[in-house]
């Protein structure tokens, strides 16, 4: 009888030994899983402090290079080089009026909406370019580039053009669309929120920020005697819903333009990158 109790005891002992060492395997495991956790989380916040976005900034002008950058694709059956291609190469000269370097991009392929796409893109700067031959009586210069980019099928296609009439100053005319191929369909700014999974409030805050840190910066300037563009911050454009420029580009990074020669004879213009 007591050699029965002494096996049971040690089976007992054993049993409670066991379910100790499972227990700490159970522990280590979960602390382990939750160091890796915390340093991928850390190598995270890290690799999107170290984005530098003075630099995209200041080498925005240099992306536009009359091609298509294919990022991220699952449609091989999309070519997108011959999906947009520079349809017009328009390079002009005339002694004393005019000298034009324009290539016009167009979509190839049967979608209404690509369709859509082309006729705007000529009628905002195909008749630009007739009025340009046809009215400049002083030095005008016309230039007109693109660059398109392919995040997960989405192509994004971006036109600036610098124009240059007489003695005005230079304007910067920004251009976007961002067309779903998978969808046959021109995506608005929400369809890219969501896509990047972004939180709108968020958003609105940095764009309000950004807006205030220029207007500041162009205080200072003016301060010194120099004639600057300053920002309208009550200004409707500044509301996400009505941003009318944006787009995809190298890394799937979200660009918001808001480049004020649009609408004026200005070359200033704001990026916000997310």
């Amino acid at each position: 009888m007591l050699k029965i109790k002494k096996i049971l005891k040690e089976k007992a002992m054993i049993i409670v030994i066991g379910l100790i060492l499972l227990i700490c395997s159970v522990a280590i495991a979960i602390g382990v899983y939750a160091q890796i956790t915390n340093q991928n989380i850390k190598e995270k916040k890290q690799e999107e402090q170290n984005i530098n976005y003075d630099e995209l900034k200041s080498n925005f002008q240099n992306i536009f290079n009359n091609k298509v950058n294919i990022i991220s694709t699952t449609n091989s059956d999309i070519n997108y080089e011959e999906m947009l291609t520079t349809k017009f190469n328009i390079q002009e000269k005339e002694d004393g009026k005019y000298t034009i370097d324009a290539k016009i991009p167009s979509f190839n392929g049967n979608s209404k909406t690509l369709d859509t796409i082309n006729k705007e893109i000529l009628n905002v700067f195909g008749r630009e370019i007739i009025k340009v031959r046809k009215e400049s009586i002083i030095s005008t210069t016309y230039n007109l580039d693109y660059v398109a980019y392919v995040n997960n099928d989405i192509i994004s296609l971006v036109l600036m053009c610098k124009y240059k009439d007489g003695k005005n100053a230079q304007r910067i005319i920004i251009q976007c669309y961002n067309y779903d191929t998978k969808n046959d369909k021109l995506l608005n700014i929400d369809d890219i929120i969501n896509y990047k999974g972004l939180n709108k409030e968020e958003m609105q805050n940095r764009i309000n920020e950004e807006i205030a840190k220029v207007n500041s910066q162009m205080q200072v300037i003016n301060e010194q005697g120099y004639n600057v563009y300053f920002r309208d911050s009550n200004s409707k454009i500044y509301e996400l819903n009505n941003t009318p420029n944006f787009f995809l580009g190298e890394n799937n990074y979200f660009y918001i333009v808001y480049s004020y020669g649009n609408n004026n004879y200005t070359s200033e213009m704001d990026l916000i990158i997310f």
